[in-house]
């Protein structure tokens, strides 16, 4: 058995035995995607997957006022007004 590193390194392929995946990186990628699965102590599969989901997932936007950055959230479907702030407070 083979470590990741050897794996990567050598032929620079990943197999996924559930899906027969084949994909082909370079050494860096390689090595982020090594370090990242030893340091969550996952599979490489896993950890190629949570960094895609990780780098694909929408970015919060940044709005600036007053020439201070601010997270430029959605507005809310309903406002949060002082009584619905009660009602979560009484689920909790």
């Amino acid at each position: 058995m083979h470590s990741y590193r050897n794996r990567i390194t050598l032929s620079r392929v990943v197999y996924n035995i559930e899906m027969r995946t084949t994909i082909t990186m370079d050494d860096k990628t390689a090595e982020i995607a090594t370090q990242y699965a030893r340091a969550n102590g996952v599979s490489l599969s896993k950890a190629i997957s949570a960094l895609i989901h990780r780098a694909t997932r929408p970015k919060a936007g940044i709005k600036y006022v007053d020439g201070f950055p601010m997270l430029d959230l959605p507005k809310p479907k309903k406002p949060l007004t002082t009584e619905r702030v009660k009602e979560l407070e009484e689920e909790w």
